[in-house]
């Protein structure tokens, strides 16, 4: 029994279709496209190009769905349209468009999906669930394997490109006026005020171009980094320009331009709690979304 699923986010528009075993789901398809959507704003509305662009990137979707059979399919959106005015109108748009319903999910419950598809993947007891996407950067505090605190910042890798970037990849300057930017909004989120925590799990693409890149760089092979890669790993980007371009072409060319902003609301975020490690987990938001759709977990917007 398959079901499919796709996520229209900030920056990437995904589908995923999944096959429902008997203690969960596996992934049988995980496939995506750069849509950029957070880019096609004008005064904090959608323009009609990116409307478009969200139209386009669908219909290929639909497309791919009409040879492969599913269940059910479930569409949903985050930051991309929940921080733009004009969403209902965009959503009414698309809809018409494509055919699709859209569920426009809220910060505060992308954070507890988030983390519900995390802990299907992991042994989750005490720490920091991160998930950095395009538009919006959620976190979440658990303790003994249940969430405590939660909170959506409304900061992303595309969202800061956007903002404060005038090329291909950031100066030092610009770099700077980011991790300000990053650490003003953190010290408003009280929950992690003052906190030591050890390990951040990390879901969602920019944290994975991290490990990516430090895998490639680094000769390394596992879900756990320690924070000092992701240190070297930004200072390398400040003096080497060309390597820092040729390095993220290898391995995430699609993310070119948003790499570096992850990095540094990653480092930011893990130097705010003192974290020594990542974890990167394959599962996140898209497989806690298919768990709450499917199995009714408690979890309200």
């Amino acid at each position: 029994m398959e079901y499919a699923v796709i996520d229209i986010g900030s920056n990437t528009i995904r589908l995923c279709i999944y096959k429902k075993e008997e203690k969960g789901f596996s992934r049988l398809l995980n496939t995506k496209a750069t849509a950029g959507l957070a880019g096609y704003r004008k005064d904090e509305f959608m323009t009609r190009e990116g409307i478009d662009k969200a139209c386009e990137v669908l219909t290929t979707f639909k497309n791919t769905l009409s040879i492969i059979q599913v269940k059910k399919l479930f569409v949903f959106a985050t930051a991309s349209l929940r921080n733009i005015i004009n969403n209902k109108h965009v959503i009414k748009e698309i809809e018409h468009n494509t055919g699709f319903e859209i569920d426009l999910i809220s910060g505060e419950l992308e954070a507890k999906l988030g983390f519900l598809g995390a802990s299907k993947a992991n042994n989750l007891e005490n720490g920091l669930l991160m998930d950095i996407g395009g538009g919006s950067t959620e976190l979440v505090e658990y303790k003994n394997g249940e969430i405590k605190s939660y909170t959506s910042l409304a900061l992303g890798s595309l969202s800061l490109y956007s903002t404060f970037i005038s090329g291909l990849i950031p100066n030092k300057k610009e770099q700077k006026l980011m991790e300000e930017h990053v650490n003003v909004a953190l010290k408003e989120v009280s929950f992690i005020k003052n906190k030591n925590i050890d390990t951040i799990l990390g879901i969602g693409g920019s944290i994975r171009t991290i490990r990516k890149m430090c895998n490639k760089k680094y000769s390394l092979k596992d879900n756990k980094l320690k924070y000092e890669y992701l240190y070297d790993l930004i200072n390398f980007t400040r003096e080497n320009k060309k390597q820092t371009i040729d390095l993220m072409l290898k391995v995430a060319p699609e993310r070119v331009h948003t790499a570096i902003p992850g990095m540094i609301i990653a480092n930011e975020i893990a130097r705010y709690v003192h974290a020594k490690y990542f974890i990167v987990s394959n599962f996140g938001l898209r497989e806690g979304y298919l768990y709450y759709k499917l199995k009714g977990d408690a979890y309200e917007k």
